[in-house]
């Protein structure tokens, strides 16, 4: 299975039912064929096996790019099962689709930042508390979408950082330090 590929998790502890493109391809520490990096149209990243999965001709749907923010804004974030709110400290070019990738320091502390697209942040005021942002909607529910939460951005978008290149080495890293997380035990 090729990266890039669109697949449709069938099975395995995670994200059953869900769809996304493949990101990574590596051999599987756990049997036969390969382990995957999948990134889900949820905005959720799934390891998962080639068995797994089924190749899908399902289009993603669109991504919104969320709001255009600056450095120094407060936001709050929701992504990959870890939410809270912080300060932006660098800005990109979302590699995902439109709109702006994030670099957020925590306000719970650690030394670790938080990368994420824009549309999984929102701005919060600086004196009013933070709660974790509203999810996306595809338009396909019926919800009515919170006044407001959704509104276009009246500002212009900011110059981007070129930013770190992408480091294939190091992503490979990332998802065998996943992989060895998953090990039955």
């Amino acid at each position: 299975m090729d990266k890039g590929t669109r697949v449709r998790i069938i099975a395995g502890r995670q994200g059953e039912g869900a769809a996304g493109t493949v990101f990574w391809t590596g051999p599987s520490r756990y049997g036969e064929g390969l382990r995957l990096g999948v990134r889900g149209d949820d905005g959720q990243t799934y390891w998962v096996d080639e068995g797994d999965v089924e190749e899908t001709t399902a289009k993603p749907p669109p991504v919104e790019p969320g709001p255009t923010l600056q450095k120094g804004d407060r936001v709050a974030y929701d992504a990959e099962g870890r939410a809270g709110t912080g300060s932006v400290f660098w800005i990109g070019q979302s590699r995902q689709g439109p709109g702006q990738r994030l670099g957020i320091r925590d306000d719970d502390g650690g030394d670790e930042p938080v990368w994420l697209d824009a549309r999984f942040a929102r701005p919060v005021d600086e004196g009013a508390p933070a709660a974790a942002p509203a999810p996306v909607l595809d338009g396909d529910d019926d919800e009515e979408a919170p006044p407001d939460e959704l509104a276009p951005q009246s500002r212009e978008m900011p110059p981007m950082d070129d930013g770190p290149p992408a480091d294939d080495a190091w992503l490979d890293s990332l998802a065998a330090q996943v992989d060895d997380e998953d090990a039955p035990g």
